[in-house]
């Protein structure tokens, strides 16, 4: 191999490095932004009810908004779907697997189910969705 071909190489892989560091970085901000999201979101939902029962009726006619659309009734029935992300928390409720423990150690612990193990308590809809 000449100087020159290693030196065109050697450059390539600086180049490489230098995107995959970036991209590293990216990824570990969104990581990080994901994380707060998820935290304020779940710390909405625990407080959903006593946000909702101190409210004016236009602030519960937003947070139902915010929950729910294409409200509809079918009879007495209220129908209606349940907006992302609350969708993914209701249905993670419908994921009975949980990872069974290795070990002893935290460290240990190996993840084989395909949904999530937060367990939601809710009563049903008449979409049988838990809510």
């Amino acid at each position: 191999i000449t100087q020159s071909e290693y030196d065109k190489k050697a450059y390539k892989l600086k180049q490489l490095q230098y995107d995959l560091d970036l991209k590293l970085k990216q990824h570990t901000e969104a990581d990080e932004k994901f994380g707060i999201t998820v935290n304020y979101l779940l710390n909405l939902a625990s407080r959903a009810y006593e946000l909702f029962e101190s409210s004016k009726i236009e602030q519960k006619r937003q947070l139902i908004n915010f929950l729910l659309s294409n409200l509809r009734l079918k009879g007495k029935t209220l129908l209606y779907d349940v907006n992302k992300p609350f969708d993914a928390i209701l249905n993670a409720n419908k994921c009975s697997g949980l990872a069974p423990r290795v070990g002893l150690e935290p460290t240990t612990l190996r993840l084989t189910a395909e949904c999530s193990t937060i367990e939601l308590p809710g009563i049903k809809d008449s979409n049988d969705m838990l809510l």
